[in-house]
């Protein structure tokens, strides 16, 4: 069995995913189950009571690493909803293939088997020493370290210059290698801490995360409007929290080629800063 994926990198899997299944004569929707993978593996037999062991199935209960649940995918909206779930939570968005949904036995047995595949790939990742992203930001830090200090050799009284954070170079690189659906992931975990940071009154650290947004805006199209997001991101007043979430959402909008639902959201943006 393959399995496809519609978000994320099948050779860098995040250990968690959003699993769906399709059904021919229900071309609107969509089955899905969440996919975990443990990085610690665990022993249930020493917390399952014997009598009880029995009646659960296959279920590896000596060596369970990886599980989806529901066992049975369920049914949902639409593949749009499952999509912009995915992209809000960061999970990997998996493809498991066609199947029945009366016949709930398969539809375990499909989902036990994408588990399995999907589980199998996590495994393989962690097995590498490192992704391409962070070998390429490594070899481009040691390059610019070289530089700065031969650069400095060659100058017997260089002029003092402001201290270069290197978390922001690496950020830089590694942002290059994201898609732009990953890069809107970022953008959403990184808002979540400077709301944090901002309503504990916590400047250092707000002036971190603001940093980190700053370098993520570049890599992001000037008409997401990165920039105007993050002004009203470091304001906690109740207009301004409603206005990030317009802008978001705004954004996810333009990302997933919805251009008349960005186009409202851009109305009401405006309509909420014009008010007085």
């Amino acid at each position: 069995m393959d399995v496809i994926f519609d978000r994320g990198d099948s050779q860098n899997p995040k250990g968690h995913a959003l699993l769906y299944f399709r059904v021919d004569t229900e071309p609107d929707k969509v089955y899905a189950t969440y996919v975990v993978t443990l990085p610690v593996k665990s022993d249930l037999t020493k917390y399952v009571p014997p009598f009880l062991a029995s009646h659960l199935g296959n279920m590896p209960l000596s060596d369970l690493s990886a599980f989806a649940m529901p066992p049975v995918p369920e049914g949902i909206g639409s593949f749009a909803e499952l999509e912009r779930m995915s992209q809000l939570r960061e999970d990997d968005l998996v493809y498991g293939g066609n199947m029945f949904s009366f016949d709930l036995a398969r539809m375990m047995e499909m989902a036990t088997e994408a588990v399995q595949v999907y589980s199998g790939l996590c495994s393989d990742a962690l097995a590498m020493s490192s992704t391409p992203a962070e070998g390429a930001a490594a070899a481009i830090g040691e390059e610019l370290i070289e530089t700065l200090e031969s650069a400095g050799s060659a100058a017997p009284e260089p002029e003092p210059e402001p201290e270069l954070d290197g978390s922001l170079n690496v950020n830089e690189v590694l942002f290059s290698f994201m898609s732009e659906s990953d890069k809107l992931g970022e953008l959403s975990k990184l808002l979540g801490q400077l709301r944090f940071a901002v309503d504990g009154s916590d400047q250092a650290n707000a002036g971190e995360v603001s940093a980190e947004i700053t370098v993520l805006a570049r890599h992001l199209p000037d008409n997401f409007r990165v920039n105007d997001l993050l002004e009203v991101a470091r304001d906690n007043s109740e207009r301004s929290s409603q206005l990030a979430k317009l802008y978001i959402d705004r954004c996810f909008r333009l990302s997933a080629g919805e251009e008349g639902a960005a186009d409202e959201l851009a109305i009401q943006i405006q309509l909420l800063r014009d008010q007085d």
